[in-house]
C-alpha cells in the first residue's frame, strides 16, 4: 500500500513539474513575441502580374486557325506516335500537355457548346491552369468557329432545316 501511494506521488509531482515547466516556457515565448513584434513592420501583398516566358498554346491556336479547317480524327492520329507537346511557362505556372489531348479538349468543347462563351467556359473548366491567357486570347471565337464546323454537332447545325 505505501508503494502504491508513493508511486502515485511520484507520479503526481512529475506531471505537476512538467505543467509549470511548460506554462514558465509558454509564458517566456509570449513575452519573447511581443517584444519583436514592436520591431516588425507592415508588409503589403500586390496582386503581382504574370510574367510569360513561353506560351505555345496561343500559337498552336493560331496554327490551327491558319489551317481553316480542323480534320480532328487525322490530326490526333497523327500526333499520337510523336511526343509533341505544349508548354505553358510563366513565374507563377509551368504547364505541359500533348497536343492530342489539346486537340481532344478542343474538339469536345466546340461540340458540346453553342457559342464562343460557352467554349471559353469549358476549355476554362477542363484547362484551369490557363483560364488568365484563355480570357487574354482574342482568337478563341475564329477558333471556335473553325473547330465547330467539323464535330457532329456542328455538322448537324449546318444542315438545312427541313421544317
Amino acid at each position: 500500500m505505501i508503494y502504491l501511494k508513493r508511486a502515485t506521488m511520484k507520479t503526481f509531482y512529475n506531471s505537476f513539474f512538467t505543467a509549470i515547466f511548460s506554462l514558465i516556457s509558454l509564458s517566456f515565448s509570449y513575452s519573447q513575441e511581443d517584444m519583436y513584434k514592436s520591431q516588425l513592420e507592415t508588409v503589403y501583398l500586390q496582386n503581382a502580374k504574370e510574367v510569360i516566358y513561353k506560351n505555345t498554346f496561343s500559337q498552336y491556336n493560331n496554327d490551327l486557325i491558319a489551317l481553316n479547317e480542323i480534320k480532328f480524327k487525322k490530326e490526333i492520329k497523327n500526333l499520337k506516335g510523336k511526343n509533341s507537346l505544349l508548354f505553358f511557362d510563366s513565374n507563377k505556372e509551368k504547364i505541359v500537355l500533348e497536343k492530342a489531348s489539346y486537340l481532344k479538349i478542343i474538339r469536345k468543347a466546340a461540340n458540346r457548346s453553342k457559342n464562343k462563351d460557352s467554349f471559353e467556359a469549358f476549355l476554362r473548366n477542363n484547362l484551369p491552369q490557363l483560364s488568365n491567357q484563355l480570357s487574354q486570347d482574342n482568337n478563341l471565337e475564329e477558333l471556335y468557329f473553325i473547330s465547330r464546323k467539323n464535330t457532329f454537332n456542328g455538322k448537324i447545325d449546318a444542315l438545312p432545316s427541313v421544317l
